[in-house]
């Protein structure tokens, strides 16, 4: 059995990414379990809206390309619309429920547990989900007035508070605590979390693209009149293999920005080398001398 990943530790860029494949391989079973049971419902339904979507969608292509009535072609847009309305909806349930899941689990690995089930985490998670809602609609409403000033600004707020499910979830502060608390963390360090999203979400996104290949194949065969034409069943299967998979691929960013988290304590507070000097004497076998980078 593999030795348990520390979690608050510096590391540099690299080791973030290897330790974040090494963390996911070593816990894939019970991490993505709990995310199946507690994200995966609303990603479920958001999958079912995401084939109406694309149902209407195509559905209105061929009526404009057949020059059906306006009235028909009205009604697939209507019907278009309120399939997205509804897609964002749980799309953005089933996000934050991942969020939640993810960090929860790195705080319960933390304080030692190593049988994680999905009851666990659903316990845990059900705390911060009214939290988790309030947070990240105002988070949603700075990165837009940042944005409204300049692109720029908006970026760079929306990386900081990156940070915030975490600190909301492990140091248990409040909205105004929290925000300062990632914009103090984050210091000098804007650059390689901005530069870690990129890089995780780039591998994220590339693995994802598997689960994307059922709907290209049923979009691109309606389009070409390929069989029975537009098939509403296969485009909503289509859809919720694509969004479940997104969801689950997406632990990918979440875990890596967990790292982040931890490494950036580390180096601001130091509480992992605190922790590992008031360990030592505590125990009674002999004392060993250890290198400085062991610690």
């Amino acid at each position: 059995m593999k030795p348990p990943i520390q979690l608050q530790q510096e590391r540099d860029f690299g080791q973030k990414i290897n330790v974040t494949f090494e963390f996911i391989i070593q816990n894939f079973k019970p991490l993505m379990l709990s995310l199946l049971y507690i994200a995966g419902p609303p990603a479920l339904i958001g999958g079912f809206f995401m084939g109406a979507y694309q149902s209407n969608m195509l559905s209105l292509q061929q009526q404009i390309l057949g020059s059906d009535d306006v009235d028909s072609s009205l009604s697939s847009i209507y019907s278009m619309g309120s399939s997205m309305l509804l897609l964002f909806i749980f799309l953005g349930a089933a996000s934050l429920a991942a969020t939640l899941v993810v960090n929860a689990y790195l705080i319960e690995y933390e304080k030692g547990n190593r049988d994680i089930t999905p009851e666990i985490m659903w316990n845990r998670v059900k705390e911060y989900i009214g939290k988790g809602v309030g947070f990240s609609i105002v988070m949603v409403a700075a990165v837009i007035v940042a944005t409204m000033f300049f692109l720029l600004p908006g970026i760079y707020v929306g990386v900081t508070l990156s940070l915030m499910y975490m600190v909301m979830m492990r140091e248990n502060l409040g909205l105004e605590a929290t925000f300062r608390r990632c914009f103090y963390l984050i210091n000098d360090k804007w650059w390689s979390t901005f530069g870690l999203l990129m890089i995780m979400g780039i591998i994220s996104g590339i693995i994802g693209y598997v689960f994307q290949i059922p709907t290209m194949i049923i979009t691109f065969s309606s389009i070409l009149q390929i069989g029975d034409g537009i098939n509403t069943f296969w485009t909503t299967v289509g859809g919720v293999i694509g969004t479940v998979g997104s969801v689950l691929v997406r632990s990918l960013v979440l875990v890596a920005l967990g790292f982040q988290y931890y490494n950036l304590v580390e180096r601001r507070d130091g509480s992992g080398i605190l922790g590992a000097i008031e360990d030592i004497g505590k125990n009674d076998t002999p004392r060993i001398d250890r290198r400085e980078e062991e610690f």
